[in-house]
């Protein structure tokens, strides 16, 4: 009797265990790098690790709207903690970095780099391997300053309220610019 007790219990056990399809790894787009713009609404590209993932731009209110835009049309869970690159335009900076870092857990290594949104090129045509190699090549040639965001966000919350990052243009890197908060 104690032993069918107990396989019973096993056996409850081992059915009442199961896996969320949330976290099956086929079911997230792993975002490798973001392109953000906006003040009052925000405008997005995403660039993502899976190759066969086309970029993807998005639009809305503020980062929520823009992430559940995203996640409804793509059918996926984005997932951020392995972002290697922002490339800003046009935005509060200090705002929209903390925002990534503390509430869409961004890596703290994530690259920053500033971009005209006319040049976004490199993330809508799924270029962002080759500028983030550049960006990382440019720091390790002192021609660019380090450029992580927590790096960055030091700078511009400290009293001084700027930092200096790498100028992405179509052809890639291209001299540094002054952001302020």
């Amino acid at each position: 009797m104690k032993v069918y007790r107990l396989f019973a219990a096993a056996v409850g056990a081992i059915l009442l265990t199961g896996c969320k399809s949330s976290d099956r790894v086929h079911d997230k787009n792993y975002v490798r790098a973001l392109a953000l713009s906006g003040h009052e609404g925000k405008i997005a590209v995403f660039d993502f690790y899976d190759e066969e993932s086309k970029p993807y731009a998005s639009a809305g209110e503020d980062f929520d709207a823009l992430r559940e835009k995203a996640e409804l049309e793509l059918g996926k869970t984005l997932f951020t903690g392995h972002t290697e690159l922002i490339v800003l335009g046009d935005c509060d900076f200090t705002a929209s970095l903390e925002f990534l870092l503390n509430e869409w857990k961004v890596s703290p290594s994530c690259l920053v780099v500033y971009s005209d949104e006319k040049e976004w090129y490199n993330i809508e045509e799924g270029k962002t391997d080759v500028l983030a190699d550049s960006v990382r090549n440019a720091v390790k040639q002192g021609k660019s300053p380090e450029c992580d965001i927590v790096t960055v966000l030091s700078g511009l919350l400290s009293e001084e309220g700027f930092a200096e990052v790498p100028f992405a243009d179509s052809d890639g890197i291209d001299g540094t610019y002054i952001i302020a908060s």
